[in-house]
């Protein structure tokens, strides 16, 4: 099945599976889609707004140029996506419990959005925007940090010794815990 520039409005999917289906420039608005199947699913420069997709399983979906805005995703299993064209963006959503580890996520952006107990071990996030972001309990190691923007981003603990950070940019009084791991006194 081949959905093309659709818009799904208020819908409530609870345990479907969406599995093989194909989603072309389509806008899903206020849908829950809670402990939904997106196993092998094709979602392309599709919209996400105001969506809930907790427990939803993306085993092997294929993610391209999907923006999700507003959104609440508990337990999100990206780091099982198909690799191959991956890229998304988010603005102002709450993720929880959500693994993005190994990914290559060059110039992604998480504007705005709260991110707690999220796992990003050993994923590529050159350029990525984490601006006005709460990352509480955010794992982040051996990760490509350069060039990346935690301006206004409060709860990280990011060591610059597991970490590339070159060319980063951090406000104060945030930044002072990158030096958290290096056993001095600030006074």
């Amino acid at each position: 099945m081949q959905c093309d520039r659709e818009t799904f409005s208020e819908k409530k999917y609870e345990r479907i599976s969406f599995s093989g289906k194909e989603f072309f420039e389509c806008r899903f608005n206020d849908c829950q889609m809670l402990n939904c199947l997106f196993s092998k699913a094709r979602f392309s420069s599709c919209v996400f707004k105001g969506c809930n997709l907790s427990l939803v399983n993306f085993e092997k979906c294929l993610l391209h140029d999907v923006v999700f805005e507003g959104c609440k995703i508990v337990g999100g299993n990206f780091h099982l996506v198909e690799k191959r064209l991956f890229s998304i963006g988010m603005k102002g959503c709450k993720l929880q419990n959500c693994n993005f580890s190994g990914l290559k996520m060059k110039k992604v952006s998480f504007e705005g959005s709260a991110l707690k107990e999220c796992d990003f071990k050993e994923s590529e996030l050159v350029g990525g925007n984490f601006r006005g972001c709460d990352l509480e309990g955010t794992l982040f190691h051996e990760c490509d940090l350069s060039h990346a923007d935690f301006r206004g981003a409060v709860n990280y603990e990011i060591d610059p010794r597991a970490n590339q950070i070159a060319k980063g940019k951090f406000s104060v009084p945030e930044a002072l815990f990158l030096l958290k791991g290096f056993d001095i006194t600030l006074e």
